[in-house]
């Protein structure tokens, strides 16, 4: 039966070894968020909303079944209307058995691939790596911008600003400069657990193509290999750069995950 279940209940879920936890490493963060969401049927089921107007994350064990996703489905549909649930994303069977079986429109999001890395290829490039501290707000912001546009979540003119400035107060965010110039940037969120996140990773139309973001994103997973970290990122599945660039570093894929927003 799926339930309600405190936050520490769902911190102590057994998550199983390997891919399955690296690719959802991200729930193991949201769990610890204040007012996280959290569901379970105990065994091979946890699911967590991160906050008000967030999608959920769901984790399934392998064999969960059919009895078990329509009870999760029929909880969905619930939760949507009490708890202002955005929508879900998770293994991608799971996300397309809930999105045919929820009676409400759907808008499909971006399919993601989950890498990790054990050990980097260290790759150079014209330029340095310098802390985002001393890099201009205005124009990260902009280049974030560039982000959300491939992501297809744009950053209005109006935020961008305080886009950047958030990036550049982060005390683990860089950017690749060639004479003064930012050419790249990228961030990484590290973790206790021996495994941090990149991400914010996006080079300049103008200056694509030359190796800055694979120099600078192998100098910070070299960093952390030397500390004793995995490192792991979530890459648009679509997009062939970024993965090609990824798998050149030395990230191996973990999983796929897809997801969507209710309407």
């Amino acid at each position: 039966m799926i339930r309600l279940i405190a936050r520490d209940d769902a911190l102590s879920f057994p998550f199983s070894s390997g891919a399955e936890e690296i690719t959802f490493h991200r729930m193991r963060q949201l769990l610890k968020v204040p007012d996280a969401l959290c569901l379970s049927d105990g065994k091979d089921l946890l699911f967590v909303r991160a906050g008000h107007g967030f999608p959920a994350w769901i984790y399934t064990r392998r064999g969960v079944s059919g009895e078990t996703l329509s009870e999760l489905a029929a909880s969905l549909c619930v939760l949507k209307e009490t708890h202002h649930l955005a929508g879900v994303i998770g293994r991608a069977s799971l996300v397309r058995y809930l999105e045919l079986a929820l009676p409400f429109p759907s808008k499909r999001r971006l399919p993601l691939t989950a890498y990790v890395c054990e050990k980097p290829n260290r790759f150079t490039a014209a330029g340095e790596r310098v802390p985002a501290g001393v890099l201009d707000p205005a124009v990260c912001g902009e280049l974030l911008a560039q982000l959300g546009e491939q992501g297809r979540e744009p950053i209005p003119e109006a935020a961008r600003l305080a886009a950047g400035t958030d990036f550049c107060e982060s005390p683990d965010a860089y950017g690749w400069c060639i004479n003064g110039t930012i050419a790249s940037l990228a961030k990484i969120t590290v973790h206790p657990e021996g495994l941090s996140h990149i991400n914010s990773v996006v080079t300049d139309t103008a200056h694509r193509g030359k190796g800055y973001a694979k120099a600078l994103v192998s100098s910070i997973c070299a960093d952390a290999h030397a500390r004793g970290e995995r490192t792991m990122l979530y890459a648009d599945t679509s997009y062939a750069p970024s993965n090609a660039l990824y798998r050149a570093i030395g990230f191996k894929e973990a999983g796929r995950l897809i997801g969507f927003d209710f309407i």
